[in-house]
């Protein structure tokens, strides 16, 4: 029980007792007082029996207050401590579906040039200027979509070598040695394998 809690329980007792005792010997008095108006000289005694008892009684109501208190005080401490290591159901209902919703938001990454057996050896989250060529998406992280990224930087990267930058990663429609742009037709497959990924389906671009 707290300190707080049993300074009020003594004090609301002390205070009884003493309104207790005081309308005892006020009942007292009244009681010589008529005796005294009667002419009666024999003084009245009151015995400390009955004070006894009246003082036990409070004594016991002190006691069952006290036990009251404490097993409310305790109930409360059991029910927070309750609320504490179980959260509300609904709410972590709501977070397991934010974090499901989370894992499944597509992930945009940016491709360099492949290596020649159809390597991607890098993945960056931002474009780079002069090594960006392609772009990829995943959900999982370990497969995912690719595409040509259509920019004028990558554009000039693939001319550099069509063969091994764009033809071995992609099948070519309309080819020519020098186009002046390349539209994607359909996306190809990768597999993470480790820090790299690994084309399984080549993708479809057009030169025009």
């Amino acid at each position: 029980m707290d300190t707080d809690a049993m300074n009020i329980i003594w004090t609301i007792g002390l205070f009884t007792l003493i309104f207790f005792l005081l309308y005892l010997l006020l009942t007292w008095l009244v009681k010589m007082l008529i005796r005294k108006k009667e002419g009666s000289e024999e003084p009245e005694y009151v015995t400390l029996d009955k004070y006894e008892k009246d003082i036990k009684a409070l004594k016991r109501q002190i006691a069952r207050l006290e036990d009251s208190l404490a097993e409310q005080a305790s109930a409360n401490k059991i029910s927070a401590f309750s609320a504490s290591i179980m959260p509300d159901s609904d709410d972590t209902a709501k977070d397991a579906e934010q974090n499901v919703s989370a894992s499944q938001q597509p992930k945009t990454l940016y491709l360099p040039t492949p290596s020649p057996d159809g390597v991607f050896h890098e993945a960056f989250t931002q474009p780079r200027v002069g090594r960006t060529v392609y772009q990829m998406t995943t959900i999982d992280d370990h497969h995912g979509t690719f595409s040509f990224y259509e920019n004028r930087d990558a554009l000039a990267t693939a001319m550099i070598s069509i063969s091994q930058i764009v033809k071995t990663v992609c099948r070519v429609e309309n080819y020519k040695n020098s186009p002046r742009e390349i539209t994607n037709i359909s996306e190809g497959q990768v597999v993470r394998e480790g820090n790299t990924w690994r084309v399984v389906e080549k993708a479809t671009v057009r030169f025009e």
